[in-house]
């Protein structure tokens, strides 16, 4: 059988699915694949009817949208995934983006090599967080892990918001409850987002809401480019509507840099490496391999959606 790869994968995944099946990475040979293992490509109707025998597609992770799930159900391709396995590492880059954004960490690289060393004191003004509120919009593995670090590390204040949170799990996982994402957005010093992209959830940071904001706060984005609308969020970074804005993602998921966000010094952005750790790589790429021999030798795969 043959599985379709042309990302990467860990070292030690890819030798275990190299003993169990043929490796193919040329588009050209798509149609004779039985699986697909996808971390950053969109896999949605063109693109299944193009694998006639494809029998399962393994997300590399948790996030779920670049897969037409409903026609791969269509076309009865089992669809598995990670979820949660590598929630410490974008937890632990939610934190390394929002103390880059509080101590201009970037912004203070960018002064030194430009030997502008004697402005720096005037112009690395800082805020430390402890003793500051962090609210997270979203609160699964991520958010959840994100607040245990700022609050036990950090001594910040946590506030969450999902829909499916209530007072008594919030007071169970040690934060405070708030009954809507307008409350987090108007009293939180940083804002983390951590949720799924999805229609309802399209650009929802918008200049309404980002008016709700301090002019001393912090948006933080791991999760999804498409939370949140570009040409807003300039507005705002311009205006100093917001201090900062920092990211791991973008709205068109490749980073431009000729967007003209990427010109300005409070716009912080990594390409995507939330989850390119090597305990992480391990961990979810032996998942979706493990699924894969699963499901090609007959069995149930452990996280099937």
């Amino acid at each position: 059988m043959k599985v379709f790869l042309c990302e990467k994968l860990h070292e030690k995944a890819y030798n275990r699915l190299k003993e169990k099946f043929e490796i193919i990475d040329d588009w050209n040979r798509i149609g004779e694949v039985d699986a697909l293992i996808n971390r950053d490509l969109h896999i949605y109707k063109e693109e299944i009817d193009k694998m006639p025998k494809l029998k399962v597609i393994a997300v590399h992770g948790t996030g779920t949208d670049g897969v037409d799930l409903e026609y791969a159900k269509q076309r009865n391709v089992k669809v598995v995934y990670a979820p949660h396995m590598n929630a410490n590492a974008v937890a632990e880059l939610n934190v390394a983006l929002i103390l880059n954004a509080m101590r201009k960490v970037t912004y203070a690289d960018k002064v030194i090599r430009a030997g502008r060393k004697n402005e720096a004191i005037s112009l690395l003004f800082g805020n430390e967080l402890c003793g500051k509120t962090f609210g997270t919009i979203g609160f699964g593995a991520i958010g959840k892990r994100t607040a245990e670090i700022l609050k036990n590390g950090f001594g910040m204040e946590c506030i969450a918001y999902s829909p499916s949170l209530d007072e008594r799990k919030a007071k169970e996982y040690g934060v405070g409850y708030v009954s809507s994402c307008d409350e987090i957005l108007k009293n939180a010093d940083v804002v983390s987002l951590n949720l799924p992209l999805q229609e309802a959830t399209k650009h929802m940071i918008n200049s309404e809401k980002l008016k709700l904001m301090k002019k001393t706060a912090v948006l933080v984005n791991c999760a999804r480019g498409g939370l949140v609308c570009d040409d807003d969020l300039y507005s705002a970074l311009v205006n100093e509507d917001i201090k900062a804005y920092a990211c791991d993602v973008s709205q068109s998921d490749v980073f431009d840099k000729e967007n003209k966000l990427m010109k300005l010094d409070n716009y912080i952005a990594t390409p995507h490496i939330g989850a390119n750790t090597d305990e992480a790589l391990y961990t979810v790429g032996m998942a979706c391999v493990e699924q894969i021999i699963d499901v090609l030798e007959g069995r149930k795969a452990q996280y099937e959606l």
